[in-house]
């Protein structure tokens, strides 16, 4: 019996010996091959998440202006100071819409979408807010040049609501970028 476990011993012994340790270099390549295919399906994938969400998001902040800025015309026209204090003197600037509504960050928010900076801007002919090329001289959006005046606002800005409402021509054009 002892003759047995001894023979058994020294095979295991054997095995163990020329037995490797770790991958072979195909092995290696193999892997980094099949790492490297996945990577290149979702690098594009990815990044076209990253800028739809960042559309969808200054689309949406673009919708939340517009409507704090409409609600404060209507105060103004109303008097009521519920909601915006200096309602009933007719005048209302954006930074105290931003204020009263806590919507500064909506404002302030710049979208950096294919090497492109867009900012909140209020365009007089559509009554609309939509996030422009801040360095481009025209704006381009859905197919329509923006033709009125555009007014880059920020959270601080001093532009009195009436005067943005006052030089508008309603047109149903969606917010975009």
């Amino acid at each position: 019996m002892n003759e047995i476990q001894a023979v058994k011993t020294a095979k295991i012994e054997e095995v163990k010996k020329n037995s490797k340790k770790g991958f072979t270099l195909v092995e290696l390549v193999v892997v980094i091959a099949i790492l490297a295919i996945l990577a290149a399906i979702a690098i594009p994938v990815v990044a076209s998440t990253i800028k739809s969400s960042q559309v969808s998001s200054a689309k949406s902040n673009a919708q939340t202006v517009e409507l704090a800025i409409k609600e404060a015309k209507s105060a103004i026209s109303s008097g009521d100071n519920s909601v915006f204090a200096n309602a009933s003197s007719g005048h209302i600037n954006v930074s105290a819409v931003a204020k009263a509504k806590k919507i500064e960050s909506a404002l302030d928010a710049e979208y950096n979408i294919s090497g492109k900076t867009y900012v909140c801007a209020w365009d007089s002919d559509t009554a609309k807010i939509y996030f422009v090329d801040k360095t481009a001289p025209t704006t381009t959006i859905d197919g329509k040049t923006l033709t009125g005046t555009v007014t880059q606002l920020k959270s601080t800005s001093t532009t009195d609501v009436t005067t943005l409402a006052e030089n508008a021509a309603v047109a149903s054009v969606p917010a975009s970028t």
